[in-house]
């Protein structure tokens, strides 16, 4: 069937323009930012994902299986189970406190303060008495009632821990390369079509990389600080990727630790997706020990997550369910995801501990 006064002459305008990069208003917000120069990659991480409107961490889902990305708490609650098993066990060597609160940075979803409730409710011994939990979220809060949905500033408790998931990796961070003049600190500007890399001046570290490039995430060492100021006794418990600076700096990184995850898809280019991925980069562990030591408390760790949860007995809970083949499948297939060495076991766990006397599980000298 003809269309009817069709000529074959009609032309309209299908170029996307700045919609190509991502968020059109945010890659907008971006170039005015930059007032026609350049800016440091660290405001335009920061720009990217924490926007007061169209930051990348404003808008929810984010995590799980129609998200960029998956951590461990979406993966089963077996592992939020694990975590309220290792705080039951702080509240203990505390000598079971009265009051006694778990604190969540980043807590979006709530997917970890569900599972650590729900394994709260099961205890008899007076911990779900005893137990507040606060979760954190500035960003798109989360929906389990159960939990105190709070922004900062905190007030810190007598008694608790404080659980971070993923937080320090997801922090701006400074990029720089190598030079024979030191560390050149890389900016971005725009160039009328997309987001283009120069460079800026030489920076002073301690210890830098001759050659190469890598990241320095200088928000990291006072949020632990924060963090541990959270607490008078207790714990702070982190996961993140990461490693000693003297591994996440080795002369054989040249090309950094910065990464990118859409639609569950690894890449290595920040400028495209604007404000629609996730950016991350590795965490520098050294760091965060010595803002622990520095506010009084003893570091444990950093160990691997998959010896972590080996050393807590989550293989446990997969035989547990052998009675209930779909929750058995489930579970075991969750506990190779926790624990794979290529993926999410190779997270690295610290603790930080005050008023604590002893070894807490997981972290025992000797152990796997």
């Amino acid at each position: 069937m003809a269309l009817r006064g069709y000529t074959g002459s009609v032309s309209i305008d299908l170029d996307p323009g700045k919609a190509a990069l991502g968020n059109a208003q945010l890659v907008r917000a971006i170039i005015d930012d930059m007032a026609s120069g350049a800016i440091t990659f660290e405001r335009y991480m920061e720009l990217a994902l924490y926007h007061p409107e169209h930051g990348y961490y404003r808008k929810a889902g984010r995590i799980g299986p129609q998200g960029d990305f998956l951590t461990s708490p979406v993966i089963h609650p077996m592992f939020g189970w694990a975590v309220a098993g290792w705080c039951h066990a702080a509240w203990k060597a505390l000598g079971q406190p009265r009051e006694f609160t778990i604190f969540e940075p980043a807590a979006g979803s709530g997917a970890l303060a569900t599972a650590v409730l729900d394994w709260a409710e099961s205890r008899d011994d007076g911990f779900r008495e005893a137990l507040r939990y606060v979760a954190i979220e500035p960003n798109a809060q989360g929906n389990e009632p159960r939990a105190e949905w709070v922004a900062p500033p905190i007030a810190p408790a007598a008694c608790g821990v404080v659980v971070s998931n993923e937080l320090f990796d997801a922090f701006p961070v400074r990029l720089f390369e190598g030079s024979e003049r030191g560390p050149v600190e890389i900016g971005v500007r725009w160039d009328g079509e997309a987001f283009q890399e120069v460079h800026l001046g030489v920076a002073s570290i301690d210890d830098a990389p001759e050659t190469g490039r890598f990241e320095v995430n200088a928000h990291a060492y006072p949020a632990m600080r924060s963090l541990c100021q959270l607490v008078e006794r207790g714990a702070v418990l982190t996961f993140d990727y990461g490693y000693p600076q003297d591994e996440l700096w080795a002369p054989w990184r040249t090309t950094g630790t910065l990464l990118c995850f859409y639609r569950h898809t690894a890449h290595e280019d920040p400028y495209v997706h604007v404000g629609e991925q996730d950016m991350t980069t590795h965490v520098n562990f050294s760091e965060l020990a010595s803002a622990a030591e520095d506010e009084g408390m003893a570091v444990h760790g950093p160990v691997s997550q998959s010896a972590f949860l080996f050393a807590l007995g989550l293989g446990g809970l997969v035989e547990s369910a052998r009675a209930d083949m779909g929750e058995y499948f489930a579970r075991r297939r969750a506990f190779q995801q926790l624990t794979d060495g290529a993926g999410l076991g190779r997270v690295r766990v610290l603790a930080a501990t005050r008023g604590i006397g002893g070894e807490l599980p997981g972290f025992a000298e000797g152990g796997p």
